[in-house]
């Protein structure tokens, strides 16, 4: 099944930003009623800028359009081309000079916590994603809106996660597993090259990637909470590695 090229941006933060990053729109629909705040004239002005046909529509007409939002009175049709190989990502971030960081989801389901953790991800410099192959588009408009358009900003990678750890190990990346069993973030050295493997909601990392990871980290937490939510426990050791780095 082929997945959807053309992704329907229904959040103005997420359009606007994808805007000024200069990402590729077929067209923009504006409803004909619309409030001109200052977003929306922006959106416009980029659009207009940028030589996006605008469409302006009445606003019952928009409003069938709409998927996941009820009043948004500004609709982008985005062309999504973020698929990455990571070799090819790879050479992208050492041409770049910049430093691998990875996050690798194993199984991670929600959509909630898929978008929470690309924000952060892209807020703290991660540079790839790496998931499972999947018939399912894991950008969509949810996921833009969530992540404030990070989902089409931060290089996703689709692969078998063994292939990719492999791949990831031999260019020098130590892999982190997050585990409630592992050591405490607090006493582990999170700076250099490396990636964090999240696992899924329900059940953690799978046995088969754990047993693949360099070393286990944990959060300590106080006695009678058992873990955090995935997209939480992502956000802090993100930060605490992007702390490490700057000290």
């Amino acid at each position: 099944m082929s997945k959807e090229r053309f992704i329907q941006i229904e959040s103005k933060n997420a359009l606007l930003e994808l805007l000024r990053e200069g990402r590729e729109f077929e067209r923009i629909y504006l409803a004909s009623s619309a409030y001109r705040d200052e977003k929306t004239k922006e959106i416009v002005q980029l659009a207009t800028d940028k030589h996006i046909p605008i469409l302006r529509v009445p606003k019952k007409t928009l409003m069938r359009r709409l998927k996941s939002s009820k009043y948004e009175s500004v609709v982008g049709m985005m062309l999504s081309d973020n698929q990455w190989d990571l070799e090819d990502l790879l050479k992208s971030i050492y041409a770049e000079k910049k430093m691998p960081f990875f996050i690798v989801l194993d199984d991670v389901k929600y959509t909630q916590n898929i978008a929470a953790i690309m924000r952060t991800a892209f807020a703290t410099g991660v540079n790839g994603i790496i998931t499972h192959p999947s018939e399912v588009n894991l950008i969509t408009d949810e996921t833009i809106r969530i992540s404030m358009g990070a989902a089409e900003r931060i290089p996703l990678v689709e692969m078998n996660l063994f292939s990719a750890v492999k791949q990831l190990k031999k260019e020098g990346l130590k892999i982190f597993g997050v585990h409630m069993d592992g050591d405490s973030y607090f006493n582990v050295d999170l700076t250099g090259p490396c990636a964090f493997i999240l696992g899924s909601e329900d059940t953690g990392i799978s046995t088969g990637m754990l047993e693949r990871v360099d070393q286990k980290v944990s959060i300590p937490m106080r006695e009678g909470i058992g873990s955090l939510n995935v997209s939480v426990s992502a956000g802090v050791l993100m930060y605490d590695k992007l702390r490490q780095e700057v000290s």
